[in-house]
């Protein structure tokens, strides 16, 4: 039995590095969420919470449906996703804000509405839970972005 080990130049090695972090580039951007995936769960989540300050109960299967659909389509059309390396205690702690953050809205555009009768209240409510899901979308892209950044150096 002899004993046979490759030599391998630099320059190769260094080649296939550099094919190797350029298909980590396109795996990334192929898992990528869409602006539009972005922004359409946004006006979901919007719509949810305007319609539970104002009261309109007959209404809430549209979102609550629409949601699903929307997570489904970009899961499905991506047919990857990221590997997460943020810290599980950290994604739940801002889950979790998150959640009280939107009971927090809900709260004061019912308030808004029971006080006032008007449906200013629940309509910014639901205006500042767009937002806040489009803008935390945003940050998820440019992370994204970032992170494809990084592999191309």
């Amino acid at each position: 039995m002899t004993n046979e080990t490759n030599k391998i130049d630099s320059d190769e090695a260094k080649v296939a590095l550099e094919s190797i972090k350029n298909l980590e580039g396109i795996a990334l951007q192929r898992a990528m969420p869409s602006k539009w995936s972005g922004i359409s769960i946004a006006l979901v989540v919007g719509l949810l919470v305007f319609l539970i300050g104002a009261g309109l109960r007959e209404y809430y299967i549209f979102p609550i449906i629409a949601l699903p659909l929307i997570l489904a389509v970009q899961r499905n059309r991506a047919k990857s996703s990221p590997r997460t390396i943020k810290k599980v205690k950290k994604t739940i702690i801002a889950l979790v804000g998150l959640i009280a953050f939107m009971c927090g809205l809900i709260f004061i555009a019912i308030y808004m509405r029971s006080s006032y009768d008007t449906l200013a209240g629940p309509l910014v409510a639901g205006v500042i839970a767009g937002l806040t899901i489009y803008w935390l979308s945003v940050s998820e892209r440019n992370e994204y972005k970032n992170k494809i950044d990084q592999g191309m150096r």
